[in-house]
C-alpha cells in the first residue's frame, strides 16, 4: 500500500503525457483487494489517500489500471521494488505513523510469535515446527482437556507423566523423570514409557486403532497434527486402560 501511494505521488509530481493510460503493477493481492472495495469502504488513512490520488490522476480521457503480477518471477521492476522495501525495513521506524489496523496486526503477530516461543518443549512442538496449534475443536470439555494436555506432553492419562510429578508412586521409585523407569511404563503393552509419542507411533496395543484411522500402523508425524486425531487417540487409550486395569 505504501509503495502504491508512492507511485501515485510520483506520477502526480512528474506529469508525463497527461492523457496516457496508467498501469500500476503490484504483487500484493491483499492491497489490490482492499482498494477494489472502493473509496467509501477504506478503513485506513493509507487506503483513503490512495483513492484520493487515483481520483486526482484519473480523467475523462485517462484510464488507470491496477494490475497484479506474481512476485519473484523475474520482473525487473518488481524485483527492484522488493529490494528497496527490504532496505527500508532497516531504517529507523519510530517516527513513521502507523494506522490502527497495522498496529493491531503487528500486535497479533508479536503475540503469536511469543506464544510459539513459550510453547513447551516436546513431541508436539517438534511436530508443529513454527505453526501455532489450532484451538481444540472437539465436542466436549473433557476431550479438549485431553488434546491440550497431550500437545504439551503433560497428559493425566500417562503413567510416566504422573510418576514424574509424584502422582504415580511405586515401591521401587517414588518419583523421577526417567523414561526407562518401570513405574512409567505403558499399562497396556508394558514395553516402554507411555509418552504421547509412544501411544501415537509405537504402542503395539494401538496398532488396530492406527490401522482403522489411517490405513497403516506406521504413521508419519504429519498424520497426527489434527486435534480430532489427538482426541480420538486419547479416547482409545483411556478405553484400553479401563479394560486392562487391575484392581488394587
Amino acid at each position: 500500500m505504501v509503495t502504491l501511494r508512492a507511485a501515485l505521488n510520483h506520477l502526480r509530481d512528474h506529469p508525463h503525457q497527461p492523457s496516457a493510460p496508467i498501469t500500476i503493477c503490484s504483487d500484493s493481492q491483499s492491497a489490490l483487494a482492499t482498494l477494489r472495495e472502493g473509496p467509501a469502504s477504506q478503513k485506513t488513512l493509507l487506503g483513503a489517500a490512495i483513492w484520493t490520488e487515483l481520483a486526482a490522476l484519473a480523467g475523462p480521457s485517462r484510464r488507470i489500471h491496477l494490475q497484479w503480477v506474481p512476485s519473484h518471477c523475474g520482473v525487473d521492476e518488481n524485483e527492484r521494488a522488493d529490494q528497496i522495501a527490504k532496505e527500508a525495513t532497516a531504517l529507523p521506524q519510530a517516527a513513521v505513523p502507523v494506522d490502527v489496523a497495522t498496529a493491531h496486526r503487528a500486535a497479533a503477530r508479536l503475540a503469536r510469535d511469543r506464544t510459539i516461543a513459550a510453547w513447551p518443549e516436546g513431541w508436539y512442538r517438534t511436530l508443529m515446527e513454527n505453526r501455532l496449534p489450532p484451538p481444540a475443536a472437539t465436542g466436549d470439555r473433557s476431550s479438549a482437556v485431553d488434546v491440550h494436555q497431550l500437545r504439551a506432553g503433560h497428559w493425566s492419562g500417562s503413567r510416566q507423566y504422573l510418576h514424574r510429578i509424584g502422582r504415580n508412586l511405586s515401591d521401587d521409585c517414588r518419583q523421577c523423570p526417567d523414561t526407562d523407569c518401570a513405574a512409567g511404563r505403558c499399562t497396556v503393552c508394558r514395553e516402554e514409557a507411555d509418552t504421547p509419542r509412544h501411544f501415537f507411533f509405537r504402542c503395539p496395543a494401538l496398532m488396530g486403532w492406527r490401522l482403522r484411522m489411517y490405513g497403516t500402523i506406521f504413521l508419519n508425524p504429519e498424520d497426527v497434527r489434527d486435534d480430532g486425531e489427538v482426541a480420538a487417540l486419547a479416547a482409545a487409550v483411556r478405553d484400553l486402560q479401563s479394560r486392562t486395569a487391575t484392581p488394587r
